[in-house]
């Protein structure tokens, strides 16, 4: 905000241009330090679309964790966004290293996001060497409140140095890894602004004790976070890293956007819990079976939506379609997804059930792969148009897993009945 001539910056892993103890984004004219902590609260609450605005060049350090901005986002409250997240799916794991210190991070295949983080630093040091985190996890208290820390014998040449002036007391984790001289000790002393218990063993000065149990690998793991939040959108994969830090989480996260396939292709699992079950779609729908073609509905939005048919043998159109070789009929693929998208176009009256859709007609239909039994169609539908006139006109696709089933272009009238 104090560069308004400056064009806003886009985060993605390709802006990233330093990794030196933080992370530091770049589009050539807009530059910002420090990003990670503030990424990893708003990546963990689930918001993707965000305007930040800074009136420096570095992110507010605060105490050196993400809770501060955890904290402010749940005050502040979230909004529904326009956009449904489908996330990006892997096809093959991803692994990135760093030859130079042996680092390594890498992301598998998974269901739901789960990350995971094991330090290199002595044990001794600094307490437990791992830190799991799994979709669904109370990320609040267990990995906002960690803080940054720092190993003594990083430091201390740089306070010899002259340099990093000025430290809050409390607002990281100041780790003791090895013994200290008489004069590390005063430098520590003038660094963080007060006369420190001096020790022979390691571990955390009495001025900064832990937090957590195993504080220094939970915040490896929060950066991590903050570094995959570059992805702008949810990844299912499960990620490891050795010798965590912001260069091999960074590349990773660059290596996935190259690599993954994405986006758009929505997915189904059965853990899910649905917007709406068929009771409640029968409710919306005048269809009943054996002509209901829709089984769940799992996101809706305003201009978007998400639905499921699980298609089994006791479909009836299979008896003829065909005998020894069934295959569900392209027409019909299209008539459940027009019922999905029918359920859409119907949110956007206050009484649904008062009204019907009729579809006026489908352009631009293909059909890619076949559809047998076992399988599970999740159909994507979005408003291509604004409604205007009661006329809806929206693009549709139906997947099996990663791959398209069939696709086309509606256009159809909601007019209430009669």
């Amino acid at each position: 905000m104090d560069c308004p001539e400056a064009t806003p910056l886009r985060v993605s892993p390709s802006c990233v241009t330093d990794t030196d103890r933080r992370t530091t984004l770049s589009n050539g004219e807009t530059t910002v330090h420090t990003a990670e902590h503030l990424l990893s609260a708003l990546y963990a609450a689930g918001i993707y679309h965000a305007r930040i605005e800074l009136t420096a060049s570095e992110i507010p350090i605060l105490d050196g964790s993400a809770l501060p901005w955890w904290e402010a986002i749940h005050q502040a409250g979230c909004s529904p966004s326009p956009q449904l997240e489908h996330g990006i799916t892997l096809q093959a794991p991803i692994r990135v290293e760093d030859p130079e210190t042996g680092a390594w991070a890498e992301a598998y295949p998974a269901d739901l996001p789960s990350f995971e983080v094991t330090l290199s630093h002595e044990a001794e040091a600094v307490g437990p060497v791992n830190a799991h985190f799994r979709s669904g996890q109370d990320y609040g208290a267990n990995i906002a409140p960690a803080r940054t820390f720092t190993i003594a014998t990083h430091i201390t040449p740089l306070i010899h140095r002259g340099l990093l002036k000025g430290a809050r007391p409390g607002s990281g984790v100041l780790v003791v890894d090895a013994p200290l001289t008489e004069s590390d000790w005063l430098a520590l002393n003038d660094f963080v602004g007060e006369t420190l218990v001096r020790r022979d063993d390691v571990g955390p000065i009495p001025l900064t004790p832990f937090r957590l149990p195993n504080e220094p690998a939970s915040h490896k793991l929060l950066d991590l976070i903050g570094d995959i939040a570059l992805l702008g959108q949810p990844i299912r994969a499960h990620i490891r890293t050795f010798k965590p830090g912001h260069k091999t989480n960074t590349l990773l996260a660059q290596k996935i956007m190259e690599d993954a396939s994405t986006k758009g292709i929505p997915t189904y699992h059965p853990d899910q819990t649905p917007l709406m079950d068929v009771t409640k779609i029968m409710s919306i729908l005048p269809h009943r079976p054996p002509f209901l073609l829709v089984d769940k509905i799992l996101e809706m939005s305003e201009n978007e939506i998400v639905g499921m048919k699980a298609v089994t043998m006791n479909e009836p159109f299979f008896t003829g379609h065909f005998p020894g070789a069934p295959v569900m009929p392209g027409v019909l693929q299209l008539e459940a997804m027009a019922q999905v998208g029918g359920i859409l176009a119907l949110s956007t009256v206050p009484d649904p059930e008062n009204y019907l859709t009729y579809f006026l007609k489908m352009d631009q239909v293909k059909f890619k792969n076949k559809v047998g039994p076992g399988d599970t169609l999740v159909f994507h539908l979005q408003f291509t148009e604004p409604i205007r006139r009661g006329i809806v006109q929206m693009r549709g696709q139906a997947w099996v897993g990663s791959k398209l089933a069939s696709e086309g272009h509606f256009t159809a009238l909601i007019t209430k009945d009669k």
